[in-house]
This record gives C-alpha cells, structure tokens and sequence, in this order.
C-alpha cells in the first residue's frame, strides 16, 4: 500500500469535482481526484450522458459526455492526477492536513475538497436467474481492452450498453447485444456506429429479448417468442447506477441526512475539509450543474489559500494572466 501527497485532494470526479480540480491547480497547486467509478464525470456520466444539458455556461445544449469532456479538455497542462475505480473511506487528521484511505492506497493532503455529489454510484445488481452459476458477470462499464477476443453478452438499453458494445467490438470482443426494448439509448453518433456494426456484422443485436437466466456457459434468451442459447465468456447485465453515500457517511462532518452544512467558502466543521455541489447543504434543492460550478470556484480558492496561504483567497481575473 502505498501514500501519495498532493496539495488538495478531491473527492469526486463530477461537474464541480472537476472544476474545483481546475481552480485549485490553476493557481499552481498539486491536486489529485478520486473517483469512485471507473470513468469520470459524475452523474453526467453514469445516469444521463446522452441527454442535452442547458445551464452550463458557454455550452448550451450540449450533451451531459460532451459536456465532461470540456471539463477535463479544461485540464489540460495543470497538474491535475485523476484516479478512477478509488473509493475514498476514511478521512483521519494528519499532521499538515488530512489522509484519505481507499480500499488501496492511501492518499494526504493540505485541504480536502468534498465533491461526492449523491454518494458513490453503484451499479445494481444483477437480478437474473444462474447469476452466481456463471464464472463472469459484471454490472459495470468494462475495460474493453481486457476483453478482446472473448464472447461478451450485453444486457441492457442505457448509454452504457451501446458504447460498451462498440469499443468491446473494436477491441477484437464477440459481442451480443440484447434488451427488452427495441431501442437504445445514446447519442446519435454511437446509435449510428451501432446500426452499422449490426448491418456490417461486426456485432449482433437481440431486440426485443429477455433474458430468462444465466448458465455456466452463456445465457437463455427470449427472443420473438422463441427460446435461444447465446455462448458467453463474459456477461454484463448494465441496468444503471443507485447512489451511496456509506463510504463518506461516518465521517464526523455534522451531517443533516444526506447534506454536510457549509459555511463561507465551502468550509465545514472540519478545518482544511470543505464541501461543493450537491453535496453541500447551503445548495438546498439547487441541484444545478451553474450553482455547483460556483460553489467549487469558491471553495477551492479558500483550499488553495488554506495550503499556501501567502495566495490570497481572490484568484483575480483569468484573462490577466497567462
């Protein structure tokens, strides 16, 4: 187990965990971010990555993916780690700051900026027949590069499904997609890839299918009325995310339910840790992608002057300077 150290740790790789990264090493700090799930940007990612998004700043109409995909673009150059499939656990004082432990490493630093949003996004959980018979089933986006050359069934119509069955299929995969509906969710460049996989015969679509239960070596499929076998080596049944904040939760922040209250610039009750989106509970019921940007402006300002305090707490204007 190693510890690494960076000036500002970030829990959370959402919209205001990525903004927050930014300001913080925009004014010359080492930050690092931990994301729970194994891709970032939050929420934006995981529950609706294909919808269009209004109300953030400069990018009208943009979809949720494209919208994070500024956001890191916005990185670029700063020092800025990223650490994916890291679920922070335990937060204990240390001398200088704090340390955060993950179920690997542990980390350290002068401030903590919280960024959690509604909690650690878990994948539900497999609810078919023969689950535990099969000797591979995942609930999550995979890393296709690990699964080329191997017969992967999906299960599921959410963004995940479409852009996991192209990039498994460019990554040399045997894939099967399948879903209780005749349509797919995603933007209309990936439903576009898929229609030509399927016409090309680079992938196979099952539509409309159930999926009856899982065998050791694939699945029974219901497919216009009719049963059928598909082989599998690989099973992934992607049927969305729920929230979960246990991780986080007994950190003695002062909790009121699922808020952590807040006072100027972000600080909570722990000096050096503070809070930013829809985590924070001066936000209310504003929910809003606009009011967390704000918030993680702020928050990371008061970070960065709480590190190094010879920076002043106003970062001054961004087109003053290089």
């Amino acid at each position: 187990m190693n510890t690494h150290h960076s000036d500002i740790l970030v829990i959370g790789a959402g919209p205001a965990g990525l903004h927050a990264a930014f300001y913080a090493a925009w004014r010359g700090l080492s930050v690092r971010v931990l994301e729970a799930r194994g891709e970032v940007g939050g929420q934006l990612s995981a529950l609706y990555p294909d919808k269009r998004v209004y109300d953030v700043p400069g990018l009208p109409g943009k979809r949720a993916a494209e919208v994070v995909t500024h956001l890191l673009r916005q990185l670029d150059g700063l020092n800025v780690d990223m650490r994916v499939n890291t679920v922070a656990r335990q937060l204990e004082k240390v001398d200088g700051g704090w340390r955060v432990s993950t179920d690997g490493d542990t980390f350290t630093a002068g401030a903590v900026i919280l960024a959690a949003g509604l909690g650690t996004l878990l994948p539900r959980a497999p609810r078919v027949p023969g689950a535990d018979d099969h000797p591979d089933v995942r609930t999550d986006f995979p890393d296709a590069a690990g699964l080329g050359g191997r017969r992967v069934l999906i299960v599921g119509g959410v963004p995940q499904a479409a852009r996991a069955a192209l990039e498994l299929m460019d990554a040399g995969a045997k894939v099967t997609l399948t879903h209780s509906r005749a349509l797919f969710r995603g933007s209309p460049m990936t439903l576009e890839k898929l229609e030509a996989a399927r016409t090309g015969g680079g992938l196979e679509i099952l539509a409309l299918a159930r999926l009856l239960r899982l065998t050791p070596q694939g699945a029974e499929l219901e497919v216009d009325s009719a049963a059928r076998s598909i082989g599998a080596d690989t099973v992934l049944i992607l049927g969305g995310y729920l929230p979960d904040l246990s991780p986080i939760g007994t950190w003695p922040l002062d909790w009121r339910g699922d808020y952590v209250p807040d006072g100027p610039g972000g600080r909570t009750a722990l000096d050096g840790v503070y809070v930013v989106g829809d985590l924070a509970q001066s936000g209310g019921d504003f929910k809003l992608i606009s009011v967390a940007f704000a918030q993680a402006a702020v928050a990371a300002n008061h970070a960065a002057h709480h590190v190094m305090p010879e920076l002043r707490v106003r970062p001054g204007h961004s087109s003053e300077k290089r």
